[in-house]
């Protein structure tokens, strides 16, 4: 009995988002028809307080500011700048090649030049 009641309240839901009804809407009216069918408490009251209990937290705060100052970031652009600003900072120095961990420049090795022979090649 119990297994069929939760396949009807799932189905309830599936048949609900199908429909295109927002996730949280057919989760409250699931919730409802649940607690219509199994308790004697009116739905409304009971869940009245439970939703605004979870709402009105201090807890959610922090994500939707978060977002809020990512957008702001995104949309001024100022972590582009924030970012450039410091790259210079980290590329190598010019001529950090050219030195040897002691700090003495390198020696540049001599080029070979390819000596031409002096007789020539015929075709």
């Amino acid at each position: 009995m119990d297994l069929m009641v939760a396949g009807l309240l799932l189905l309830v839901m599936l048949v609900l988002l199908a429909s295109g009804v927002w996730i949280g809407l057919s989760l409250i009216a699931v919730g409802a028809l649940g607690m219509l069918m199994f308790t004697a408490r009116a739905p409304g009251d009971g869940m009245a307080v439970a939703i605004w209990g979870i709402g009105s937290s201090w807890t959610l705060t922090a994500l939707p500011l978060f977002l809020w100052m990512g957008e702001v970031l995104f949309r001024t652009k100022l972590s582009e700048n924030m970012f450039r600003g410091p790259a210079g900072a980290c590329r190598r120095p010019a001529g950090a090649c050219a030195r040897r961990p002691d700090g003495r420049p390198r020696r540049r090795p001599r080029r070979r030049r390819h000596r031409r022979s002096r007789t020539r090649r015929h075709r």
